[in-house]
């Protein structure tokens, strides 16, 4: 059932047949398939109407791959329903009717600070749910935010159950005081960013002071500066999408030791979506309580910065000669007098070139890392242990360990399912959803969400044919070849798999789809012609094309890939389908020009290419 978090419930032998008599005669299934599960205790027939105010819950069917007996729930509809795993459970298939209206009261005070929370709720109806009933509790993750949003249904129209696929539903979403909630953002705890402008933080360890920064369309790049006071640390954070940015969620970061000040942020302008112009900041402590400048400066007319190589090897002059101690060209009539000098003064570094004072403060408090080659001061210690050699897990899996802060927010960057996108159909910042599985989707780049977002289907103005929402561009752009051709007066090939110009040969082909069936030998009357043709058809229709991509129908690889219940063709019925459009080239075989009368128009050829 639609969820994620499955766990097993066991389902009494008289309940697992219940929908065989539901359905009726149809040979199809309806849609939506809403079901009604409650609670059910081992009692005898005649005592279970004692047991009939037990709690119900409504749910569609997300994939039928339970075993025989069990069904498989979501936690939070558990709880609902107040089920453990190992209940006992009776399945009631019911037609609700479609709902015109619903109020949903927020659970959360943190509802509040959601930009469109009406756009949220309804990709999350939209994907998740199937059916809503008086009473029910749901959540909906929020990405950038570690726990869910609760809502609870407090009224439907026009029933207590209603369907909610496919449906015009008008809803209106209160808080716990009854206030209805502004889908605008308000919240006195984001501050401003101006150009120009010093803005003093104070943050201590953990936590974050978080910042709205608009950057004009006109700016070619932003740098958001800050500088450290009082011997303090903090990290610098940006994004987009997430509002609450963090160590782990954002965009944009500078995570550089304490000893690296002061802290920089460059956003350019072609990261920038277009139109899409905020951007969140956060100031983030490490350790002690440390006071920060915060400043940002635009450049409308940045030029390309010139590359300096800071370590460039001097060439050595034929009268000097290198230090040993400061790796300094020294004139060689001076160079024993100054390597004597340098030794009694300076210490070098035994890891690396860096030259100190001997006895200094800097040389005692050099540091380098026994991991790796970072290097630095002992206070650049704990942060660089803490974000570059501890291991985190992210919350979308706990199992599994990152080697590195450093490597985590790579993964929440990119592949992690709680990642915020801002969907390109529904237009509602959500979570991408877990990896793609399909070739389409892989092609698209689309995660979970915009995958189940984009298969819903509108009609094309045009020819009326449902397309799901992903394939519009595509589909219309087809629809502008086939208004191309017609202008130019372009001829298709005969082959309804293949949108190419017809050739010059008798088949009415274009030259890829004719190519296969070509041969040089003499043949006046097409005989040899026609049953090369025969025999690539038969063979399509019983042994396949062999592409694991192929969706012709008319083609057993292609009838697999689209249904693992297709029936392979006898050689007799593959044979009955080749009549009508051997039928067709028929005139060939009678005459010479035969194929100048034939009306490709009416031959129905599906060839795979």
């Amino acid at each position: 059932m639609a969820a994620h978090h499955r766990q097993p419930l066991h389902t009494p032998p008289d309940t697992n047949n219940a929908s065989d008599y539901a359905f009726g005669d149809s040979d199809q299934l309806p849609s939506p398939l809403i079901f009604r599960l409650v609670q059910r205790s081992a009692v005898p027939p005649s005592e279970k109407a004692k047991h009939a105010d037990r709690k119900a819950v409504y749910c569609g069917v997300r994939e039928f791959s339970s075993e025989e007996g069990h069904v498989g729930v979501p936690e939070w509809l558990m709880r609902d329903a107040g089920l453990v795993a190992g209940d006992s459970v009776a399945v009631e298939f019911v037609r609700p009717e479609k709902g015109l209206f619903a109020q949903l009261q927020a659970l959360d005070g943190a509802a509040k600070q959601i930009g469109d929370l009406r756009a949220l709720l309804e990709a999350h109806m939209r994907s998740k749910l199937t059916a809503l009933a008086v009473g029910e509790t749901f959540q909906v993750p929020v990405g950038g935010m570690n726990r869910p949003l609760s809502f609870s249904v407090v009224a439907l129209e026009p029933m207590n159950v209603v369907d909610i696929v496919d449906t015009d539903l008008s809803v209106d979403i209160v808080h716990a005081d009854g206030s209805v909630i502004n889908s605008q953002m308000d919240d006195d705890s984001i501050g401003e960013l101006v150009p120009g402008v010093a803005h003093n933080v104070e943050v201590t360890g953990g936590q974050s002071r978080i910042f709205q920064l608009h950057i004009p369309a006109q700016i070619k790049s932003t740098d958001v500066v800050v500088t450290c006071q009082s011997g303090g640390d903090v990290s610098v954070c940006a994004s987009r999408l997430v509002r609450n940015v963090s160590i782990l969620d954002n965009t944009w970061f500078d995570y550089s030791l304490p000893s690296q000040q002061p802290k920089r942020l460059r956003i350019e302008h072609n990261e920038l979506p277009s139109g899409s112009n905020n951007v969140y900041v956060s100031i983030i402590g490490f350790a002690a309580a440390t006071r920060a400048t915060v400043e940002v400066h635009f450049d409308a007319h940045r030029k390309a910065e010139s590359t300096v190589l800071a370590e460039t090897a001097l060439e050595v002059g034929s009268n000097e000669s290198v230090c040993t101690n400061c790796g300094s060209n020294v004139p060689k009539d001076r160079f024993i007098m100054h390597q004597t000098v340098c030794e009694r003064h300076n210490s070098k570094c035994q890891h690396c070139p860096r030259v100190f004072k001997r006895g200094s403060v800097e040389f005692e408090q050099h540091w380098h890392c026994n991991i790796c080659t970072e290097a630095g001061d002992v206070d650049d210690r704990d942060k660089h242990i803490y974000f570059s050699h501890t291991p985190h897990a992210c919350s979308c899996n706990p199992v599994h360990m990152y080697a590195s802060v450093i490597e985590l927010t790579a993964h929440r960057r990119t592949e992690c399912p709680e990642r915020l996108i801002e969907c390109q159909y529904c237009h509602t910042n959500v979570a991408q959803g877990s990896l793609p599985t399909t070739a389409e989707a892989i092609l698209r780049g689309q995660h979970e969400h915009e995958w189940s977002c984009g298969s819903r289907s509108i009609s094309c103005v045009k020819c009326k044919a449902y397309v799901p929402i992903r394939q519009v561009k595509t589909h219309m752009q087809l629809h502008e070849m086939k208004e191309q051709r017609a202008r130019a007066n372009i001829v298709p090939c005969v082959n309804r798999e293949c949108v190419r110009e017809r050739g010059d040969n008798p088949l009415g082909l274009c030259a890829i789809c004719f190519g296969p069936l070509y041969s040089g030998q003499h043949d006046p009357d097409n005989q040899r012609l026609l049953k090369r043709l025969a025999r690539t058809m038969h063979s399509q229709l019983t042994s396949g094309c062999g592409n694991k991509q192929c969706k012709n129908l008319h083609c057993a690889s292609g009838r697999a890939n689209v249904s693992n219940d297709a029936v392979p063709l006898t050689q007799t019925a593959a044979a009955a389908m080749l009549i009508p459009v051997l039928k067709a080239y028929a005139p060939l075989a009678t005459a010479t020009n035969g194929y100048l009368i034939i009306d490709y128009s009416g031959i129905d050829l599906h060839l795979c290419i």
